[in-house]
């Protein structure tokens, strides 16, 4: 699978106060964990439900939580998961419909689940491999008191600022997911981890009443620490399309060469902007010489001729001196890097 497709988007340009421009572009992220060429598809199984029923009753008593707040959590997370992955030209993927035991009140990993159930619900979904939700933990934990702010009261000469008691209300959310990678074919755990979650979200009033009642509910928390985890984990699994920017000179009093090439750049005619800039270079300066050859790299890296954007981001550097050059080509070089990897992953 080539990357030339999620990587050749339209570019946005904006003209900074200090006579500098940014483009941006498209880049693409590897993954952090490299999947076997034969996984192309993915079955997302939510393996949390407590194997029994006063296990759910326990944790509402001790924890707080309404009936189906984790459920729901579990399932805002898979959903996320599965969307983020969307982004990605890696992988399919598809959720299960049954809802499996596993979780412990502990929140430790259950036991894994035999090869032969993995490759059973694999092949009725027909994919090469599980992506298994074994830990969903959550709590939410409420304080509340009285503050004080300033305010201002009164208007035109009356107008003045005064100390008023203010209620507030903190609300801190914990979610703890545990997931699995099953790949059958090579009969391997991909991946196993714990992660956890956290945000804080406050709220105030005229009242203490009114400032909790204004506070998100832990159902609510729990669902956005859920779609957070999922956008995550679908990162580390899949190389996925990044937005990157650069910055470039705009213009120069002394090579006017900077300019018009920006105004190319502006409407997209990279290669003329990048002709323009170099012809610029052998009457100017070093310089104004390093600003009109780090333009070109610039360009060339827009038009995804990496190499001659690397020769001439040194060329800026080594034969002009420019500074901002020697980091730039630190960056193309990871980028290349980067890139490379991500391309093998998908390969």
């Amino acid at each position: 699978m080539k990357l030339t497709k999620y990587l050749l988007i339209a570019l946005v340009l904006s003209v900074g106060c200090s006579g500098t421009r940014t483009v941006t572009m498209n880049s693409m992220r590897p993954a952090e964990i490299t999947f076997p060429s034969y996984v192309n598809s993915l079955l997302i199984v939510d393996r949390s439900k407590f194997e029994k029923d006063a296990i759910n009753i326990l944790e509402g008593v001790l924890t707080g939580e309404l009936p189906g707040e984790d459920k729901a959590g579990a399932q805002e997370m898979m959903n996320a998961f599965q969307t983020q992955l969307s982004y990605s030209p890696r992988f399919s993927t598809r959720i299960a419909e049954q809802r499996l035991d596993g979780n412990s009140i502990t929140a430790a990993f259950p036991d894994q689940l035999p090869w032969v159930k993995v490759k059973q619900m694999c092949d009725q979904y027909n994919s090469e491999a599980m992506v298994a939700l074994e830990i969903f933990d959550s709590d939410f934990i409420i304080t509340d008191g009285v503050r004080k702010v300033k305010k201002t009261v009164g208007e035109g000469e009356n107008k003045r600022e005064v100390e008023v008691d203010e209620f507030y209300a903190e609300g801190v959310g914990n979610l703890s997911i545990g997931i699995r990678l099953y790949d059958p074919a090579a009969k391997s755990i991909v991946d196993q981890q714990l992660i956890r979650e956290t945000n804080t979200w406050t709220a105030a009033g005229a009242s203490k009443k009114e400032a909790l009642a204004s506070l998100i509910s832990k159902g609510d928390a729990t669902r956005y620490l859920g779609r957070q985890a999922g956008r995550d984990y679908a990162f580390k699994i899949a190389p996925m399309p990044i937005r990157i920017s650069r910055t470039f000179y705009g213009k120069s009093k002394k090579a006017p060469e900077l300019e018009r090439g920006s105004r190319l750049a502006d409407v997209g005619k990279w290669q003329e902007a990048a002709d323009m800039w170099e012809s610029g270079i052998s009457g100017s300066a070093d310089k104004e010489a390093g600003k009109l050859a780090y333009n070109v790299a610039i360009a060339y890296e827009v038009l995804g001729e990496m190499d001659l954007a690397q020769d001439w981001a040194q060329k800026a550097y080594v034969t002009y001196g420019n500074k901002d050059a020697r980091q730039y080509s630190s960056t193309l070089k990871n980028r290349i890097r980067q890139e490379q990897r991500a391309q093998d992953q998908m390969n």
